[in-house]
C-alpha cells in the first residue's frame, strides 16, 4: 500500500520534532493529524525509557497519550512547558499561524502560551505567503454567537457556525461554538487579531502570532527548519 505523500511528510516532521525532547521535560501535546503522529512516536520513546510528562491541548490528545503510556499532568502540577509540539493549518512568514481546524484552538493556545519553546510540525502544503485562504476559526460563547457573527459580517468577514456531519453544531472541549470565518487574505494579522479580541463574546481566535519559534516543515523528500 502506497502512503499518501502528505502523510509521509507529516511523519517526517513529527519524527524530527523528537530531537527537541529530552529526559525530564514537560511536553505540550497538540491536536490534529500531525500532532497525533508525534504523540505516537513519543509514546514509543516513553516505552523505551524516556521520562517525560505531557500536558495535552485537547481531551482527545490526552486520552490518546494515556493509551500509549505517556504520563499526563495539568497546570496544577506544572505551570511551565519545556517544549510544545503542535501542527498548523497555515504557516506564513515570521511563523504567523492559523490554527483551530480541529476545533481545539483555545486549549492549543493556552498550552503554547505556557511553553518555553513552541515547535510547529507540518507538511509543506501548509506554507503560504499570506494567511487567510484557510477559514479563520474563532471560538465563541454560544449565547453570543449571533451577535459576534453580525459583528464579523459588518467587518466584511463571512462567518459560518461549524457543524458536524450530522448537522449538529460542533461543540468545543470547553462547551463553546466555533465560527469559521472567511476573511480573505489577511494583510495585517495583528490588527485583525486585536479587532476580533475586542468583540464581546469571543473566547479566542485561531491567529497564533509571535508564538512559534521553530517550524519543522517536510515534503515527501526533505525537511526544512524555519525560524521566527
Amino acid at each position: 500500500m502506497v502512503m499518501d505523500p502528505h502523510e509521509h511528510a507529516k511523519g517526517l516532521a513529527a519524527k524530527k520534532a523528537l530531537e527537541f525532547i529530552q529526559d525530564g521535560m514537560v511536553v505540550g501535546l497538540g491536536y490534529g493529524s500531525t500532532a497525533k503522529l508525534f504523540i505516537n512516536l513519543l509514546g514509543e520513546r516513553v516505552k523505551q525509557g524516556l521520562k517525560i510528562r505531557g500536558i495535552a491541548a485537547s481531551i482527545y490528545s490526552e486520552e490518546h497519550a494515556k493509551s500509549l503510556g505517556i504520563p499526563i499532568i495539568d497546570f496544577n502540577q506544572a505551570t511551565e512547558i519545556d517544549v510544545d509540539v503542535d501542527g498548523a493549518d497555515e504557516i506564513a512568514p515570521g511563523l504567523a499561524l492559523i490554527k483551530g481546524g480541529g476545533g481545539a484552538l483555545l486549549r492549543e493556545k493556552i498550552v503554547a502560551s505556557a511553553a518555553k519553546k513552541f515547535v510547529v510540525v507540518a507538511d509543506s502544503s501548509k506554507i503560504v505567503a499570506k494567511l487567510g485562504k484557510f477559514p479563520l476559526p474563532v471560538e465563541v460563547i454560544p449565547m453570543a454567537a449571533p451577535l459576534v457573527a453580525k459583528k464579523f459580517t459588518d467587518m466584511g468577514i463571512r462567518p459560518q457556525v461549524r457543524k458536524v456531519i450530522s448537522g449538529a453544531e460542533f461543540i468545543t472541549d470547553e462547551g463553546n461554538l466555533i465560527l469559521d470565518c472567511d476573511c480573505g487574505l489577511i494583510s495585517d494579522p495583528a490588527a485583525l487579531a486585536a479587532q476580533i479580541r475586542a468583540i464581546v463574546g469571543v473566547v479566542e481566535h485561531g491567529l497564533f502570532l509571535n508564538m512559534a519559534e521553530v517550524a519543522i516543515v517536510a515534503s515527501e523528500r526533505e525537511i526544512s527548519i524555519l525560524y521566527k
